[in-house]
């Protein structure tokens, strides 16, 4: 029953909105309708028997996951640490120099005052995607619209595709926003792209649930870890683990220090697990134990990770915020001599890249940039 996804054809069709707009869109189809011969599809199903109805019984028995490919065209899923092998960027642009920024730089969750460099911020980013494309991964690439305005204000962070959401097994799973309210409205642009991807939609959290999961970590494909923080109450918790239990993962919640009134005055809360760990091979991992709860490190322990600790210093050099390539190799800012020495050690290959321009003014870690796709998978051929 499987399709050859090579031969697959992409059909235009539209949608005409009551205010006469038309919007333009594709719809990936398994077969070229050329050479499709219906019959012979039928011949190859199960559940077809000619003269007799369908033997709806047997589609019960058809696992989401056994047809995404078929269906929607990719085994969408980027779980565990397997070979990375397609992403979602978007290059910086004027959406992330608002002078607003620079006049109320810790409500909009800077780490500085002023401005960055937009010709440099893009250099820097051009430089990680030239890395991941280096490295056998599919880039793919969303312009998101410049002015983007949400319903508080100016949207921030259009580069932090982390927050388009956590793709798992199938599907996707679309955050509700925690950590500002200049974030929201990013989620109807990254939705759309989803869609555009024909990357099928899990959840969107809702209610009073929060939860940014795709800033969360794997400890292997049938384990991801997250953290109760600014980033995720009990709500979205329970949201996030409804979906990936019925997907058969564990959720492992860890419990992250925040702030209150400043992010300053010596205060080193958090807010992603994406920057308090980072598995770079099997069963061994880069650790900021400072930053979460002790129960979290004896889970680990009890998994049998060697972890390898990040010092204070180092972990404002967003040493943690990596991406995993494949096991045993990651990608991660330059710098942190320390943890490149324990890395070599334990013998991780790392490829440095130079992201300090947006470090500076906290527009997005290299994880926090890149919104996984797919990865190969345990089993999988």
């Amino acid at each position: 029953m499987a399709t050859d996804t090579r031969t697959r054809e992409s059909v235009p069709f539209r949608v005409r909105t009551a205010d006469g707009e038309n919007v333009e869109l594709t719809y990936s189809s398994p077969r070229p309708a050329a050479t499709h011969d219906e019959h012979a599809v039928l011949e190859t199903l199960p559940w077809f028997e000619t003269g007799k109805p369908l033997r709806n019984y047997m589609l019960h028995q058809t696992d989401f996951y056994d047809e995404v490919e078929q269906v929607w065209g990719r085994r969408w899923g980027a779980e565990g640490i397997g070979t990375l092998r397609e992403v979602l960027v978007s290059r910086p642009s004027e959406n992330e120099i608002r002078p607003e920024y620079a006049e109320e730089w810790q409500y909009y969750y800077s780490s500085a005052a002023g401005n960055a460099d937009l010709g440099k911020l893009q250099a820097q980013f051009d430089e990680y995607y030239a890395v991941l494309e280096e490295h056998g991964v599919r880039v793919n690439y969303v312009e998101p619209p410049v002015p983007a305005i949400g319903a508080y204000g100016w949207i921030k962070n259009m580069v932090t595709l982390a927050g388009g959401g956590l793709v798992v097994h199938g599907g996707a799973i679309v955050h509700r926003y925690g950590l500002g309210s200049w974030q929201r409205g990013r989620e109807v642009i990254w939705q759309q792209v989803l869609a555009a991807l024909q990357v099928p939609i899990y959840l969107t959290t809702h209610g009073k649930g929060i939860c940014e999961p795709g800033a969360g970590r794997w400890l292997d494909s049938k384990t991801f870890a997250f953290n109760e923080s600014v980033v995720a109450n009990e709500e979205g918790l329970r949201q996030l683990e409804f979906v990936l239990s019925n997907l058969g993962i564990e959720l492992i919640t860890c419990h992250s220090p925040g702030w209150y009134d400043t992010t300053g005055h010596g205060n080193i809360g958090t807010s992603h697990m994406d920057m308090v760990m980072l598995t770079v091979d099997e069963r061994k991992c880069l650790l900021a134990p400072h930053l979460v709860n002790y129960g979290f490190v004896r889970e680990l322990l009890e998994r049998d990770f060697t972890i390898i600790e990040v010092p204070v210093e180092e972990y404002w050099d967003l040493a943690l915020n990596g991406v995993t390539l494949s096991p045993g190799k990651i990608v991660m800012n330059a710098g942190s001599p320390t943890v490149l020495r324990a890395l070599e050690q334990h013998d991780v290959e790392v490829v440095q890249v130079d992201f300090s321009e947006s470090h500076t003014f906290a527009i997005a870690g290299l994880h926090c940039a890149t919104l996984e796709l797919v990865r190969d998978q345990p089993g999988q051929e």
